[in-house]
């Protein structure tokens, strides 16, 4: 059953918590067509992430993690 979590002027949130599932609705105008976008919980996660991201670079904040090309080590040739 879907549940609305927020309504505006452009958008409209809803979730249907029995099947993990977040429903977006975006429209400019009443004329206009609305676009739907469907995320499962997986993908509800990694827009979050890449929210925050943005977040933290339009704040001008430092990471506290190193993606993983920053953690890989050289390998040192001491011959």
């Amino acid at each position: 059953m879907w549940k609305q979590m927020l309504l505006t002027e452009q958008l409209e949130i809803q979730m249907d918590e029995s099947n993990h599932l977040l429903e977006v609705r975006l429209s400019r105008t009443e004329q206009e067509e609305t676009a739907i976008v469907r995320l499962n919980h997986a993908e509800l996660i990694q827009i979050l992430h890449t929210l925050l991201e943005i977040n933290r670079s339009f704040r001008g904040d430092i990471s506290y993690f190193h993606s993983v090309q920053d953690q890989i080590k050289p390998e040192l040739d001491l011959l």
